[in-house]
């Protein structure tokens, strides 16, 4: 049996890393099941301040989840790929197994 190269299991380490707070995932959350969002939506929908909301946006592109682009004086975020969507998405539902 063979293994990744320790290269990617520490970029693996690294992106759950980045989602394992709770803001960055109802950001991952939000954007996987309702598309590209302004940061002031995702703002209002992680209950977090302008500051503390970008800092968890930088975090979430630092680690390769998120892409943005400007429309206007707006900063528009979506999920880098449909990778993520799947890996929010199959956690989310593996969790609820747990509990159900």
């Amino acid at each position: 049996m063979t293994l990744p190269e320790p290269e990617l299991i520490d970029a693996a380490v690294q992106l759950f890393a980045a989602a394992a707070h709770r803001a960055r995932l109802v950001v991952l959350v939000s954007l996987s099941r309702h598309g590209p969002m302004s940061a002031g939506q995702l703002q209002a929908l992680a209950g977090l301040e302008q500051t503390a909301m970008s800092h968890q946006l930088r975090v979430l592109r630092d680690a390769n989840l998120l892409s943005a682009h400007r429309e206007g004086r707006r900063m528009i975020y979506a999920l880098q790929d449909e990778h993520v969507a799947r890996i929010v998405e199959d956690t989310i539902a593996h969790v609820a197994e747990e509990q159900g």
